[in-house]
């Protein structure tokens, strides 16, 4: 979190803190004035300590377990001035010294009480929202992780439908991931001898001595693509000229997350160019002889 938010969500947090303590206070002396105005004023009501202690629970459970200790502290000092004498402050019959008592007792507990149910309460709230929070943070896991196998059950068969290409997945390392069939087929190593290898494997010494590997995937980083005509070494130590490209590939926030190594068998093209031309020889020279057998006979008749 930023600077700027965090102290911004303090300063919030420390102005709300205080706002609930002076609405506790502020409902408390009006409640207070209340019952002063019913009670002592109009004579509409002749018990006032029934309102106090309702006072003190609702402030309490409003703003919390401080804000109803104060909320009772404001109604104890208020009962001593209401309870006693209009003539002669602080003087009390029976009836009211027993009310005052018992607000006295009271207040103090109300406030504990509601004060701990109300911090369970917000307990209970806060644990809730974690939980839901968690479920939910669960449930997107799960539909990434859903995404991610269909997307790689379908690289997977698309990758194994393709028979004549060597398709494989690479991490940033260099390390293969994936392996398909025409991988398997082409370069003769199944997935579970292949899988956490280096592809530098299938290149050969002087390639290696030369950093091939890693300046074709530095070229793939760099130019968003490499390719290369050359000899693979295939399991055995035998060799296969082909044409493998590198392609990098980049999660949604377009850090390097692997490349994609495509490697195309030229081996039978050649062998096809070649038996091409041999054909080609070979139908040149029987052209020639009968050329000389022909010009041979003109020369004879």
């Amino acid at each position: 979190m930023p600077l700027q938010e965090w102290v911004a969500d303090t300063l919030m947090g420390r102005s709300s803190h205080w706002l609930r303590f002076v609405g506790s206070g502020v409902v408390t002396l009006l409640s207070v004035l209340l019952v002063a105005v019913l009670w002592r004023g109009m004579n509409a009501i002749t018990d006032p300590g029934l309102l106090l202690l309702f006072t003190v629970a609702a402030s309490t459970y409003l703003a919390g377990g401080m804000a109803g200790m104060l909320s009772a502290a404001i109604v104890l000092f208020c009962s001593f001035v209401l309870f006693s004498h209009p003539l002669y402050p602080f003087r009390y019959n029976e009836l009211d010294w027993r009310q005052m008592m018992v607000i006295v007792v009271a207040c103090p507990v109300i406030a504990l009480m509601v004060g701990s149910l109300k911090e369970q309460v917000d307990r209970l709230k806060l644990v809730t929202r974690e939980a839901q929070t968690l479920r939910d943070e669960i449930r997107r896991l799960e539909t990434v992780k859903e995404a991610q196998y269909l997307c790689e059950l379908r690289f997977r068969l698309m990758a194994d439908c393709i028979t004549d290409y060597a398709v494989c997945q690479l991490d940033a390392n260099g390390s293969v991931r994936n392996w398909n069939v025409g991988a398997e087929r082409l370069l003769g190593y199944s997935a579970a001898e292949i899988v956490g290898q280096s592809y530098s494997r299938f290149f050969t010494k002087e390639d290696i001595l030369s950093r091939h590997p890693e300046r074709l995937m530095d070229q793939a980083r760099f130019s968003g693509r490499a390719g290369q005509e050359a000899w693979r070494l295939r399991k055995g130590g035998g060799r296969l000229h082909c044409r493998s490209s590198i392609i990098p590939l980049k999660n949604q926030q377009g850090a390097e997350a692997g490349y994609l190594l495509v490697i195309h068998d030229l081996t039978r093209m050649e062998e096809a160019n070649l038996a091409t031309l041999k054909a080609q020889a070979e139908l040149e020279a029987m052209r020639n002889r009968l050329s000389s057998t022909e010009s041979g006979s003109d020369t004879t008749a």
